[in-house]
Formats: structure tokens, sequence, C-alpha cells
């Protein structure tokens, strides 16, 4: 069967020019190996844009936020100016972690915890204890707390631990304008955790790089998903892929003309009867499409810079190096891979959900309801929630009161062992993710063998390979 192009031209559409990729084998030792760990340290986390949270986590002033890559914690305030900024999260005085919870509101200051010393949120050092005492003063402009490059976009909050990154709007690139298309700063938080993966945050990246492991892992997509007929875009650092939602795979043992289980779930969802639907799996797709459309209309969200395959498509987009989204009109799912502080073989995996509110007074706890109840989330997308865990909040009573009431869900934090459920698919990739990993300690395996449909896999090794060598590192040969 030939192969189709949905993806429509203009609007985000475009196809991309491929690049000349190597084919030859990834070495395991990029995925197992600390001394390539440390590599990427030095020329990738500390050198890069890193997502640290979101907006509507701190909208008022002296609102707080807190995030970990590596051993390092850092702090992101809301000043009394409005202004975001991020800070190592670090007491100038005896090295005490400055905010311990996950999110909070400071009356005026942060105090250690430890002596008292106080900090605004705009990281000045304003009030020590018994100042008197310190011979050598504590007027040092060294004691005030050390301001990283900080900036918001579409409702994410980006920081880089490097004084010298380059501009958020370069490091986008093109898929600045591509993501600025959905709204994403109107969409609310519905779903928010991390869990404890051991598997090396690489090895994340992959499962979610690619979709022709989607027949055989997940099989229930067969009915509403090509896995086949995908538009892979391969930019300066970032990547892409396009899947058709809404129509069959068209591999040969699945049904091109019956409307299956998966597929009637996914056209009620976006508005479509698929009981009063008279038209057959190859066009449901279309239905759906505008469908979304009107639904748009009527709940006055703007789709005026979406495309028509964005009505039913996932826009699914890799933004280097760690932050991975599922993008639809009406809603997205973020990943964000944080590598572990020691080990190779394990990572942390976040996971958010976030939808577009349904109705136009804005009122976050009955989106948060509806939102539930499956007003609008793909099937790939729910969770049952009330079986996770809710270890660890790590938020101020205050503030998780307030989020309660305004319908911001409960931080969820699973520990390696402890039973939890992202969702059937989410669950799948995570059941196989630890036997990868440990599959690349074995001493029989080489590396990773890539096709074409794992070009973005490819390419991404080649963005880390390039950062690496313009930072002055040196890429081990582990071929040889």
């Amino acid at each position: 069967m030939a192969l189709i192009r949905y993806a429509q031209p203009g609007l985000h559409g475009d196809k991309e020019p491929e690049p000349n990729l190597s084919y030859e084998y990834i070495p395991k030792e990029r995925y197992t190996s600390k001394e390539f760990m440390q590599l990427e340290w030095e020329h990738i986390w500390t050198k890069t844009w890193l997502r640290g949270g979101l907006s509507q986590d701190i909208k008022e002033p002296n609102d707080y936020l807190t995030t970990e890559i590596g051993n390092y914690s850092i702090l992101i305030t809301r000043g009394e100016d409005m202004k975001v900024r991020a800070f190592y999260n670090v007491c100038k005085h005896r090295g005490n972690t400055l905010a311990q919870q996950k999110m909070g509101k400071i009356d005026k200051t942060f105090k250690c915890s430890y002596h008292r010393w106080q900090y605004d949120a705009a990281g000045q050092l304003v009030d020590t204890p018994d100042p008197h005492t310190f011979p050598q003063g504590v007027c040092d402009p060294s004691l005030h707390l050390t301001q990283l490059p900080c900036e918001e976009w579409n409702g994410w909050i980006m920081y880089s631990l490097n004084p010298e990154v380059k501009p958020l709007d370069e490091w986008l690139g093109p898929v600045k304008a591509h993501l600025e298309s959905y709204n994403f700063d109107k969409m609310d938080l519905v779903m928010d955790m991390t869990v404890e993966w051991n598997c090396n945050w690489k090895t994340s990246v992959d499962a979610f790089n690619e979709t022709y492991h989607v027949w055989g892992t997940h099989p229930q997509l067969m009915d509403w998903l090509d896995d086949q007929n995908v538009q892979i875009d391969l930019y300066d650092i970032h990547n892409r892929y396009l899947v058709p939602f809404g129509v069959p795979s068209p591999r040969p043992h699945i049904d091109q003309e019956g409307i299956g289980p998966n597929l009637e779930v996914y056209m009620e969802q976006n508005g479509v009867d698929p009981k009063s639907f008279k038209g057959n799996a190859q066009e449901a797709r279309r239905a759906i499409q505008i469908a979304q459309r009107e639904r748009g209309d009527e709940m006055g969200w703007d789709f005026s810079k979406l495309n028509d395959d964005q009505m039913s498509d996932d826009y699914h987009y890799c933004v280097f190096p760690n932050v991975t989204l599922n993008t639809h009109a009406t809603n997205y799912m973020m990943f964000t891979q944080r590598p572990h502080a020691e080990d190779p073989n394990k990572c942390l995996y976040d996971l958010q959900m976030f939808t577009l509110p349904s109705d136009t007074n804005n009122k976050r706890a009955k989106q948060a309801q509806e939102v539930k109840d499956s007003n609008n989330a793909p099937s790939y997308m729910t969770v049952e929630g009330d079986e996770a865990p809710r270890v660890n909040p790590g938020m101020d009573e205050a503030v998780q009161g307030e989020a309660d009431e305004l319908g911001r869900p409960e931080h969820i934090y699973v520990k390696d062992g402890e039973e939890h459920t992202l969702g059937e698919v989410l669950d799948q990739d995570a059941h196989n993710l630890p036997f990868v990993q440990k599959g690349m300690n074995s001493p029989a395996y080489r590396g990773l063998w890539c096709g074409e449909q794992e070009r973005r896999i490819i390419h991404f090794h080649q963005v880390i390979d390039k950062l690496i060598m313009e930072g002055g590192g040196q890429v081990p040969n582990y071929k040889e």
C-alpha cells in the first residue's frame, strides 16, 4: 500500500528537508556509562534551556516553585514587580536548602530554616540575625542568591544553568511559532505526576520519538491511529512527527472500513456521534476535524492558527533536550525526562496533562471536574488518578488548599516500586523501559540499530554530539 501524505502545507504542516543521517548503530555506552553521563552534564544540562515549571503555578507576587536537575535544586520566584526569576536554591550562609517545598507563597521573605537568614523574591539578602557577630560583615554581594537566566514563554517557565546561554527565542527556533499556535498559556493543568523510572533519560525520550513500536506495544491503538503515514521533521536541534489520528493503521491485518471500538471512543471525545455517523473508518478523521472546528466556535476557543489536520492529529514535538509533547487542538500532554543525579540507569519522568477550559468564565474548579469526567482528553491521556499514591505532594499547606479550591491537581510523586497507573498506553511503555535498560547492559548487546522510522532518535544523538563538540568536549568512540 502506498503511503499517504496527510500533513497540510502551511500553518506549520510543511515538510522539513531531510538531513543526511548515518544509520550506523548507536553505542549502548551512551545509555549506561557514567563517563557519557558526565559529558551530558557538562555540555547539555548545564548549557541549555530547561523547563522549570508553569506560569499558572506562580501567578501572584511572592509565589514560588522549586525544581531539581541532577544534584541541584532550583528556586523560581515571582517578584513584587511580577517578574519571574530563577536562583540556585541554597542559603549563602551554611548551605541549607532555602525553599524546601515544591511550591508555595512567602510572606515577603524566604526564611532559612537553619539560622533564619532572609531573602526576598528578587534574591536579595534582606536580614541576618546578629549581624554584629560577623567581623567580615554581611553586606558582600556574593551573599545574595545567585540568579540564573529565566524567561516565561507560552505558559512555561524556562531557565538555564548557563549564564551565557543563547536567547530563548533563538534556542526554540521554528518550534516557537508552531507551539504558540496551540494556546498553551490558556490551558489548565489537570494532572501532575513524577515517577522514578529504572532507565536512562534517553531511553525514555527514545520511546516517544518513534511510532515503530506502536503495533507491537500498543495494539489497541491500531483501529484509530495511522502509525505508518507519519511525517518526520528534523530541525537544527529539535524534531517532531505528525501522527494521523481518527483513521486506522494501514497495516494489512487492520480493518480499513469498520469503525472499531477505540475509534468510536475517539470520535465521541471529539464531537462525533459514532452511532449516527454514516461514513466508514476512512471518513471519520475528516468528520472529527469539522466537529472540532464547530466545537471551538461554540466554546470560544481560537483555532485560527491551526490547520485542519491539527484538529484531529497528534503533532508530536521533542524540544531539546528533554521535553516531549503530544499536542492537540484542545489539550496537550507533556513529558519531561530528567537524569538521575548519579546513576545512568535511572531517571525521573514528569507527566503533566493540560486542557482548554470548557466554560468561558474560567471557573477552574468546574473545568477540572469536567476533564475528570472525560470531556475532551484523548483516550490515551486518561488516568485512573484515584488509584495513584499521593506521596510527597511537596506543597505548602496554604498553597495546596488554594490550588485545590481552584481545581489544580495535587502533585503525585511515585517512588520506585510503588503501585501507580499512567493510563493504559503509558503503562505499557513504562513496563517495557526497565527491560530495555537492563538489556542495554548485556555484553551481547552493542547498541541501537535504528531504521528510517526511528530517524528522530538518530538526529537526537547527533544533536548531543554536536553540543558536546561545540563545548570543547570529546565524544568517546565506543564503536572501537
